[in-house]
């Protein structure tokens, strides 16, 4: 019934969160819904088709996205950034806030050939204010000039560099769709080597099985108004090279989660990634892994960053904002090799 909370059950037969409704929304919220959704699918399948040759895609993407430092400081003088560097790794910080209480690690999105720190200023921004929070984003290396693990290794030392900032600070991984499924590479990564961990890490519309073999890219193909069964089959080839598709460290959907920290997942219903969220959540509650995932109804992928004024999107940050009060509530911990009490 539209305004009431339903659920989706996942292959384990456990429910997952799916938000409610809104078709008894005002004629206006309802139109603006429709527009801002078509919208987003216009634009996204035009600049970004799925033999469009990558690296005028990544032009597109910079030119479509990037702000400057100081077009942000005239509108908010106190918004401090920062430049850091790990190894070769550029990374730059965001911090909103006076007091952060926090240190988030962002992985920018991209399908691991688009994006910078540049073009995800606003993004960080946004979420140093949400999260109360320093952002630091790396400027990873990007295929297909640096196929796997280029992107893997440079998080890595992001995280050695940023980890050792203000020990004692909370600290969380976040990130979307490549950066998503990045951070999930990340924390087994780090977890295999006895390697200090986060609190605990949010993931929107994450990609994890770049084998492209979850039941969603087929059962939404007439609902996603971007991705196609083509792009993530071409997109996959940039940054997997060589590599084995199903790999865990390509594709952490196939790999083992027992010890990890906390996590969250969003993903669209009508993505065709929908089902790399509710895999990982399945993987992870079979080895008691602690894992939330939120599905926005009728919701496209990275709805809570690319269409932040939707209703859909707000529900979907105060579901984000409520697993980091939980995280903070139970005093977990980062400075061991395994996340502490």
């Amino acid at each position: 019934m539209a305004g009431e909370t339903g659920c989706l059950v996942s292959a384990s037969g456990a429910a997952i969160t799916i938000e409610p409704g809104t078709s008894e929304a005002p004629a206006l919220s309802t139109l603006t819904h429709w527009l801002s959704l078509r919208g987003y699918g216009l634009v996204t399948s035009t600049l970004f088709g799925a033999a469009t040759p990558p690296l005028r895609m990544r032009a597109r993407f910079e030119r479509l996205a990037r702000v400057s430092r100081s077009t942000i400081q005239r509108r908010f003088p106190r918004v401090a950034f920062g430049d850091h560097t790990a190894g070769q790794v550029p990374i730059e910080s965001v911090c909103a806030v006076e007091s952060p209480a926090r240190i988030v690690l962002y992985l920018h999105g991209g399908a691991f050939f688009m994006g910078s720190p540049e073009s995800y200023r606003s993004r960080a921004l946004r979420l140093s204010y949400r999260w109360n929070a320093q952002i630091f984003v790396p400027d990873y290396r990007l295929a297909p000039e640096h196929p796997h693990p280029a992107a893997l290794d440079d998080a890595l030392a992001a995280w050695q560099l940023v980890s050792g900032v203000r020990p004692g600070t909370p600290m969380l991984f976040a990130g979307d769709s490549a950066g998503g499924g990045l951070c999930l590479s990340l924390l087994v990564k780090l977890r295999d080597a006895g390697m200090a961990m986060p609190r605990g890490a949010i993931l929107f519309s994450p990609w994890t099985d770049l084998a492209v073999s979850g039941a969603s890219v087929d059962g939404n193909r007439d609902r996603d108004l971007w991705f196609t069964r083509r792009h993530l089959e071409i997109w996959s080839a940039y940054y997997a090279a060589a590599a084995d598709r199903r790999s865990p460290q390509v594709s952490p959907v196939f790999a083992d989660l027992s010890g990890l920290p906390p996590l969250m997942l969003l993903a669209g219903e009508d993505e065709l990634l929908l089902d790399d969220a509710l895999r990982v959540r399945d993987a992870a509650e079979r080895v008691g892994t602690r894992v939330r995932v939120h599905v926005g109804r009728g919701m496209q992928h990275d709805w809570p960053l690319a269409l932040p004024w939707l209703d859909e999107s707000r529900r979907a940050w105060s579901a984000v904002s409520a697993f980091i009060d939980e995280l903070a509530a139970t005093g977990r911990g980062t400075q061991s090799g395994t996340p502490s009490a």
